[in-house]
């Protein structure tokens, strides 16, 4: 059995991205491990552009497809501008879903001031169920990467880790959790509405001390971090008593036996900041409505978690998401 998710680094490397030899001068920053932006330069200015899809079972796919591929444009430091989609809905779904999921997305780009341009929507053969990928662009001056960290540089986490994944579990396996109350169950489906990280990753940018910035998508915080590292060429300390969890992410992971730490973690951004610009950023993403925590610093060789009991643990490739994990059982 094939294990789902992401392509690790290695396959990645050799199975697709070798492939894709670039020539256009205008291509600024192209396809690499751990960077989810394109950036193009413009006759003014560059096009920072990027893609994702939402597959599985999500009950508002529509907006959380517009979400995602904002968020990796928003880790340029950039609000995104524009957005285009293919929805391919399942042979046995109705006209009416096509509404529902276009209507999820008006509401996303709405929320993030962007335009929906255009797109492609479809009833795919042999699909069970519908998979929405969006592309989100914005026409921007200047930018920051994933792999712009540097040796020293703080590690600050916007809001919490694993909240979508909170969320998500909260809903696949409800009446596995049915006995921890509807009001924590209530609480971790509540998570999905803080997906966006536009407003914050635009505030910290601002203050010019963000080096890099990264929104932990699969594989959690630790897979945000490690693919961080691996495009900045450098390691971390990661400390996992200073990672802000809610209380229904706590109390959801302790029941599954999930690490939140690994869970799908949309919703917050990871950034690399000058130790001197630290007090200015968290203040920026604080009065733009979200709280930010330091977590650990760059530099090393090696990724590193310390955890709570005072053991260290070796963050690598090896990362899958929790959800796929729990998802297989």
């Amino acid at each position: 059995m094939m294990r789902v998710g992401k392509l690790d680094r290695a396959t990645l490397e050799r199975n697709v991205l070798r492939h894709f030899i670039t020539s256009r001068k205008e291509l600024v920053l192209g396809p690499v491990f751990g960077v989810d932006v394109a950036v193009i330069r413009c006759p003014k200015g560059y096009l920072i552009t990027s893609t994702d899809p939402i597959t599985g079972l999500v009950d508002d796919i529509g907006w959380y497809s517009v979400h995602v591929s904002c968020n990796d444009v928003a880790t340029s430091g950039n609000r995104p501008q524009f957005v285009e989609s293919v929805i391919m809905m399942g042979e046995g779904e109705g006209d009416e879903r096509a509404e529902v999921i276009a209507k999820g997305m008006a509401r996303a780009a709405r929320q993030v001031r962007a335009d929906i341009v255009g797109g492609h929507t479809e009833r795919t053969p042999g699909l069970s169920h519908s998979i929405v990928a969006t592309t989100a662009f914005a026409f921007v001056d200047e930018y920051v990467t994933a792999a712009g960290a540097k040796e020293g540089d703080a590690i600050v986490l916007t809001k919490m880790a694993g909240m979508e994944g909170t969320s998500i579990l909260a809903a696949m396996f409800k009446e596995r959790l049915s006995t921890l109350g509807r009001r924590t169950l209530n609480e971790a489906r509540c998570l999905s509405e803080r997906m966006s990280v536009v407003d914050e990753a635009e505030a910290a940018f601002a203050t010019g001390g963000v080096h890099a910035m990264h929104d932990p998508t699969e594989g959690g915080v630790l897979g945000g971090l490690y693919e961080m590292g691996v495009g900045s060429g450098l390691g971390f300390q990661l400390d996992e008593g200073s990672i802000p969890i809610a209380k229904s992410t706590k109390e959801i992971t302790a029941r599954l036996g999930v690490d939140p730490l690994r869970l799908i973690a949309s919703g917050s951004m990871l950034m690399a900041v000058a130790e001197r610009k630290v007090p200015d950023v968290l203040r920026a993403v604080r009065e733009a409505g979200v709280e930010a925590s330091v977590v650990g610093a760059f530099g090393g060789s090696e990724g590193t978690l310390l955890r709570k009991d005072g053991s260290r643990e070796k963050v690598d490739e090896t990362i899958q998401d929790e959800l796929w994990r729990m998802a297989g059982e």
